[in-house]
Formats: C-alpha cells, structure tokens, sequence
C-alpha cells in the first residue's frame, strides 16, 4: 500500500520541473534577457513619450507614437525599438521556461503560444503599412491574435506555478483571467483615454513576464520544491 501510494502520488505530479541547476548560467543570462527586455521597453516607450510634441501618454496608444511621428523620426526608432526588445524578452522566456522540460499539455500549448505573442508584436513594430494607407491593413488582426494568445498562455501555465507556490499559481490565474476581461475593453474606450488604458494593459503583461524572469533567473532553487525521486 505504501509502495502504490507513493507510485500514485509520483503519477500526479508527473511533469514537475526537475533539477536544471547543472546548467550554470543559462538560467540567468535567460532571466536576464527577460528582464532587461522588459525594462527597456518600459524605459523606450516612456522616453519617446518625452521626446513627441504630438502624441501623449493617456490619448495615444504605443504603436501611435511610432505612427504619428513617421518613418525614421528618433521617436519612430525608439518606439520600435521598445517593441523589439520585448520581443527578445518574450523569446527568452520561452526558452527559459522550455528548459523545465515540464510534461504538461497546457504547459507545452502555452509555450507555443508564447511564440505567437512574440511573432505578433515583431510584426507590429515592423510591418507598419497601416500607418501609410498602403498595403493590407493587418495591425488590428494582430493584436486580436496577441488579445488571445497571451492571457491563454498566462492561464495555462500558471497551474504548474500552483504547484511551485501556491500563491504564484492563484496570483497567475487571476491575473490571466483580469487581462482576458479587460483586454476587450480598448475597442471601446473613448479615443481620448485608450492610450492609457493600453498602457494598462501593457503593464500588466509585462508584470508577467518580469515575473517569469524572475522564476527562469532562480530556475536552479525549483528544485526545492519537488522530491528528488518525483523529477523527470
């Protein structure tokens, strides 16, 4: 009997991170990158805010103060900038969190929309035609794809969270589950605000994964919270 339930027991937690501690600094080169990216697209956006006379922090949204002040003006440059540079942080905490080898479907669809979220966000910051009136209009279908595909990625993996800390887990599905209400909302906010209200949005995101940078920096501590017999 004791035998079987520890057997069981191991069964239901198939899938827990295991110890990746050997791997010395990737986990933190990573978290870094996650981080950095992160920051520098706070800082970058906030900067170009303070360098435009034309467009402002609560009526204009992020990708308008790249379109408002035109092709290859400092402002454009930093505004796409900030977006590339999240999109290296959404790339490494992909790869971070892959490295948890973590045998979960939510986990695994969840990775893979995360390179979704990247792909939209890289497509948003160089494909600009919509700014021109030439080419096809895809800015509004990308960030319909990125308004699903991140608050399903933040649900989905947060159970494996759950079982790290319970509070991250619970923190993480109420997070998901606000940004998934909310997010639908900027169609319909008054033009005069929706740069505020995206700015909301996009703290909220980014407060995710400065998160996830955080856990991928600590990765090797994980290992505290799973029995050495129960990691794959």
């Amino acid at each position: 009997m004791r035998q079987s339930g520890k057997r069981r027991n191991r069964d239901e937690r198939e899938g827990q991170i295991f110890d990746t501690s050997e791997s010395g600094s990737i986990p933190k080169i990573l978290g870094g990158i996650v981080i950095a990216g992160c920051l520098t697209a706070i800082v970058l956006d906030l900067v170009g805010l303070g360098l435009s006379d034309r467009v402002g922090m609560i009526r204009d949204t992020i990708s308008n103060l790249a379109a408002k002040e035109g092709d290859g003006t400092p402002v454009d440059e930093l505004a796409d900038t900030g977006l590339y540079a999240f999109v290296i942080a959404v790339l490494a905490t992909t790869a971070g969190l892959a490295r948890w080898r973590i045998d979960r479907l939510d986990w695994k669809i969840g990775a893979v929309l995360l390179v979704v979220v990247a792909v939209c966000v890289a497509l948003i910051a160089g494909y600009e035609a919509y700014t021109s009136g030439e080419g096809t209009v895809i800015h509004y279908r990308l960030v319909y794809v990125l308004g699903g595909a991140f608050p399903l990625t933040v649900l989905l993996t947060a159970g494996q969270f759950y079982e790290i800390r319970r509070w991250l887990g619970i923190a993480l599905y109420a997070g998901g589950a606000v940004w998934a209400i909310a997010a639908p909302f900027l169609f319909l906010v008054p033009t005069a605000w929706d740069g505020g209200y995206e700015r909301l949005l996009a703290a909220l995101m980014l407060g995710w994964f400065l998160t996830m940078g955080v856990m991928i920096w600590r990765d090797p501590d994980t290992k505290r919270h799973i029995p050495e017999d129960e990691r794959s």
